[in-house]
């Protein structure tokens, strides 16, 4: 009893941040990413269940849009299985990731609660699993379940992140940023994932997300690919070192920072 109820604490904390970052220095990457995640991670297995199990569920492709910026809401979707990016685009095409979300996290809650349209695109990076509610089915089970203060903290969460995020884009180095987000992408895959350290995106893909020219990355994958830290191939990535890739900066121009 004692140990489960240390693994839900454990739990809960890992979905913040700050706390993966502080716990993942002294866990293996591939540990840490076995925890329940996201809004399941603050509520009781039952309430995460039966949210699930009242929605319509439907399977996705990689790729595929599942909310799109500017429509408006009227549902949203319980991510159970795949992970997916959360892009803002402007007009001229231009666009950067703002979150990276997957099992366990509920998406396009902030369109039921202010009746705005969607102010991101939410698209699947692999093939997965979503649950539909809709925005007034969601609102009454909260409200039976009793998660609704749990609920609050999980869009807190999201949008304490939104400064962090800010900050990387315009402060941190092209090698950090890109190690970030391939650590937010594993994290992410949740703990049932067969191959979370596998990341169906392709180096173009990996650098719009950060809102760069894919000639920004290219050294820096180089870098590491040389250093044997990860594997590339045709649409894909796969680390192989996630640690050492998270303490070696590299320059644009490909060199290992002072």
């Amino acid at each position: 009893m004692i140990v489960c109820e240390a693994h839900r604490v454990i739990s809960v904390l890992m979905s913040h941040r700050s706390f993966r970052t502080y716990y993942t220095g002294f866990v293996r990457e591939d540990e840490a990413s076995r925890f329940p995640r996201g809004f399941r991670s603050l509520v009781p297995a039952p309430a995460w269940a039966a949210l699930a199990q009242r929605g319509v569920r439907s399977r996705h492709r990689g790729g595929e849009q599942l909310l799109r910026q500017g429509d408006f809401g009227g549902w949203v979707l319980l991510c159970l299985s795949g992970r997916l990016k959360v892009v803002y685009s402007e007009p001229d095409g231009r666009e950067v990731l703002l979150a990276v979300r997957g099992p366990g996290d509920v998406l396009g809650e902030f369109s039921g609660r202010d009746g705005q349209p969607r102010s991101a695109t939410v698209q699947a990076v692999e093939p997965g699993i979503t649950s539909k509610l809709s925005d007034e089915r969601f609102r009454e089970l909260v409200a039976q379940l009793g998660v609704g203060e749990q609920l609050n903290a999980y869009i807190l969460g999201k949008m304490r992140e939104s400064a962090s995020h800010a900050w990387q884009l315009a402060y941190r180095t092209t090698a950090t940023r890109l190690a970030e987000l391939i650590g937010d992408l594993i994290e992410a895959a949740g703990p049932d994932h067969s191959y979370p350290r596998t990341i169906a995106m392709s180096q173009e893909e990996l650098a719009s997300a950060l809102g760069l020219a894919r000639s920004a990355i290219t050294p820096v994958l180089a870098a590491w690919k040389a250093a044997g830290l990860i594997r590339t191939g045709r649409g894909k990535l796969q680390v192989v070192d996630l640690a050492k890739i998270k303490t070696t900066d590299v320059s644009s121009t490909g060199q290992n920072s002072e």
